[in-house]
C-alpha cells in the first residue's frame, strides 16, 4: 500500500513527458529540415529513429548499471536532463553549421542522456504493488500526453517564428525545437534539484533476493510482455510518422495543418489512456492486455484504404482507423509497463523494467524508421499483424502472465 511522494512522483511523470516530447516534436519539421541540407526522406526518418535507438541501445543499459553501481537516481537524472540540454543546442545549432551529422550527433546524445528508464524504476521501488498498475497508467499518460503536445507546440513555434519573420541559421522554424527543448531541460533541472527524493530502499524485496536468485527472469509470461512493450510501441510510433507523411505528401497538407491534426488526434488518445487508468481495477492485466490486442487487430482493418483517390471519407475514416489503432497501442503499452515487475520475483524488478523499456525504446525506433517508408497497404498489414500475434501470445501463455507470488 506504499505510496511516493507527490512531488517526486509528479516530477518522474513529467519527466517521461519531456523525453517523449523531444523525441517527437521533431517529427513535423524533420523531412523540411532534411531537405534544407540536402537529405532526403530516409535520413528525416533517422533523425526521428536515431534518439529511440539509442536510448534504447546505450542510454538504458548506462542508466541500469548506473544504478547498480550504487550511483543515486536523482544523481544520475540530473547528470543526464544536463546532457539533453547540451543535445538540443547542438540539434539547433546544426542549421548554423550546415551539417547533417551534427543533427545525427545530436540526436544520438538526446537518445544516450535521455533517462526514460527512471520513471517505471522510480515507481516500481515507490509505490506499492496494489497501487503500481495506476500508477503506471498515469505515468504512461503522461507520455500520450506528449504526444499531444508536440505536434501542438511545433505548429505553434513554426507560427510563432513565422509571425515574427525570424528567418536566419541560428532561430528559424527548424531549429527552434531544439531551442524550445533545451529551455524547458533546464526549468526541469532545477525542480529536479530542489524537490526531488530518491526513492526508500525494498526492505522486503531485499529479503527475498537469496531465495528468488534460482528463478529465471526469463520466463514465458515475460517474453511477451517484452513483445508487447515493442509492438505497442512500434505500432504507435510507426502510425504517427505515417500520419504526417500521409497527410503532407499525398493530401497536400501544410505543416502547421498537420501538427494541429496531430495533436487533436492524440488529444483524444490521451483521453482515452487516462480513461482506461481508472478501469484497471474492473480487470485482471492479462486478460486487459488480451482484449486490448484483440481490438487493436479489429481497429487496423479500418486502415486498410478503400479508395486511391483519397476523397474525404476515405481521409475521414483513415483518420477514425489510425486514432482507434493508436489508442490500442496506448492501453496496451500501459498493460506491459504494469505486467513486466509484477510476474517476476522482487530480486529481478529493476532488470524486468530495464528490459522492457530497452523494447520500448527499440519498437519507437523501428516504427519510426517504418513509418517514413511503408505505403498504406503494408502500413494497415503491418498493424493487423502485430496485434493478431500479439493476441495469440497473450492467451496462449495467459497462465504465466500472473502476479509473482512475492511480488512487491
Amino acid at each position: 500500500e506504499r505510496m511516493a511522494p507527490w512531488k517526486s512522483l509528479w516530477l518522474a511523470n513529467y519527466l517521461v513527458f519531456l523525453l517523449v516530447l523531444n523525441v517527437e516534436i521533431v517529427v513535423p519539421t524533420a523531412d523540411q529540415y532534411a531537405q534544407t541540407l540536402g537529405a532526403g526522406e530516409t535520413f528525416s526518418g533517422l533523425v526521428i529513429a536515431l534518439t529511440p535507438f539509442f536510448q534504447g541501445l546505450v542510454g538504458i543499459p548506462l542508466n541500469y548499471w548506473m544504478l547498480r553501481s550504487g550511483i543515486s537516481l536523482k544523481t544520475i537524472l540530473i547528470v543526464m536532463v544536463a546532457c539533453c540540454i547540451l543535445g538540443n543546442i547542438l540539434y539547433a545549432l546544426a542549421g548554423l553549421m550546415r551539417s547533417k551529422f551534427a543533427i545525427l550527433a545530436a540526436r544520438t546524445i538526446i537518445g544516450v542522456c535521455q533517462c526514460q528508464l527512471g520513471g517505471p524504476i522510480y515507481i516500481a521501488k515507490a509505490v506499492g504493488v496494489k497501487k503500481r498498475t495506476k500508477a503506471l497508467f498515469i505515468f504512461s499518460t503522461f507520455a500520450t500526453l506528449a504526444f499531444t503536445a508536440a505536434p501542438l507546440l511545433a505548429a505553434l513555434l513554426e507560427t510563432f517564428v513565422k509571425e515574427l519573420r525570424i528567418e536566419n541559421l541560428v532561430l528559424d522554424s527548424d531549429t527552434i525545437p531544439g531551442w524550445f527543448m533545451a529551455f524547458l531541460y533546464y526549468l526541469f533541472l532545477l525542480k529536479l534539484v530542489f524537490f526531488f527524493e530518491n526513492p526508500k530502499d525494498d526492505v522486503q524485496s531485499a529479503k527475498h533476493d537469496t531465495a528468488d536468485s534460482q528463478e529465471s527472469l526469463w520466463n514465458r509470461g515475460f517474453l511477451v510482455c517484452i513483445f508487447a512493450a515493442f509492438a505497442s510501441a512500434m505500432t504507435n510510433t510507426m502510425a504517427i510518422v505515417f500520419f504526417v507523411k500521409l497527410a503532407e505528401k499525398t493530401w497536400g497538407w501544410s505543416v502547421s495543418l498537420t501538427a494541429f491534426a496531430l495533436a487533436g488526434f492524440m488529444a483524444v488518445v490521451s483521453l482515452l489512456s487516462l480513461i482506461s487508468s481508472r478501469l484497471v481495477k474492473l480487470l485482471e492485466d492479462r486478460k486487459g492486455l488480451q482484449l486490448s490486442a484483440c481490438l487493436g487487430a479489429a481497429c487496423s482493418l479500418i486502415t486498410f484504404p478503400f479508395s486511391r483517390d483519397w476523397p474525404t471519407a476515405a481521409i475521414t475514416v483513415m483518420f477514425i482507423g489510425l486514432l482507434l489503432v493508436n489508442s490500442c497501442a496506448c492501453v496496451v503499452k500501459n498493460y506491459a509497463y504494469a505486467l513486466a515487475p509484477k510476474i517476476v520475483a522482487p530480486c529481478f524488478k529493476d532488470r524486468a523494467g530495464a528490459v522492457n523499456m530497452i523494447s520500448l525504446m527499440l519498437g519507437r525506433g523501428a516504427g519510426a524508421q517504418l513509418g517514413a517508408i511503408l505505403t498504406s497497404i503494408s502500413f494497415a498489414t503491418s498493424q493487423l499483424c502485430t496485434y493478431l500475434f500479439l493476441f495469440f501470445l497473450s492467451w496462449m501463455f495467459a497462465a504465466h502472465l500472473k502476479q509473482h507470488a512475492k511480488a512487491t
